[in-house]
C-alpha cells in the first residue's frame, strides 16, 4: 500500500508526539525541526489531525499539540484514515467492477494481501512504533 506523502508526514509527527512525556504539549515547529519540513506543511496536517480528534491544539504560553488518547490505543490505520479517509479496496488493475463474481485475473490474491496489510495497520500502535524508534523519550526545549 502506498501512502500519500500527508499520511506519512502525519504518522512520523504522531510517533515523535508520542515519544514525548504523555501530556506534554509540542509545538508544531518542533515536529518540523525534527521532520525537516516546511513548518506550514506540518501545520496544517497536525490541525487536520486535531480537527478529526487525534490531537488536541492548545492555545497560549505552554501550548502545543498533545494526544487525545493513549498513543497504544491509537493505529496505524486511524492516522492514516484520519488523512485520507476510509480505506477502501480496489481493484489492482483498475477494473471499474472487481468482485468475487466478476474477478480480475490477480483479485483473489490481492483480496488476501489487502486483507493482510489492513490487519497490519490495525494492530501496530503509534505507542509502540514510538517505543521502537525512540529508546527514551524525545524531549525538546
Amino acid at each position: 500500500m502506498m501512502f500519500s506523502k500527508s499520511s506519512e508526514c502525519a504518522l512520523r509527527a504522531m510517533i515523535y508526539i508520542a515519544a514525548q512525556k504523555p501530556g506534554t504539549p509540542v509545538l508544531s515547529r518542533d515536529v518540523a525541526e525534527y521532520l525537516g519540513m516546511p513548518i506550514q506543511c506540518i501545520t496544517k496536517i497536525m490541525r487536520g489531525l486535531a480537527k478529526r480528534g487525534l490531537l488536541e491544539s492548545l492555545k497560549g504560553r505552554g501550548g502545543g499539540f498533545v494526544l487525545t488518547r493513549n498513543a497504544d490505543s491509537l493505529s496505524i490505520l486511524d492516522v492514516v484514515e484520519a488523512v485520507e479517509g476510509r480505506l477502501t479496496p480496489h481493484c489492482l488493475l483498475g477494473l471499474k467492477v472487481c468482485a468475487d463474481e466478476t474477478a480480475c485475473p490477480v483479485h483473489c490474491q490481492w483480496a488476501q494481501l489487502r486483507g493482510q496489510e489492513m490487519e497490519v495497520l490495525r494492530q501496530k500502535s503509534i505507542g509502540a512504533m514510538a517505543q521502537m524508534l525512540f529508546a527514551s523519550p524525545v524531549h525538546v526545549a
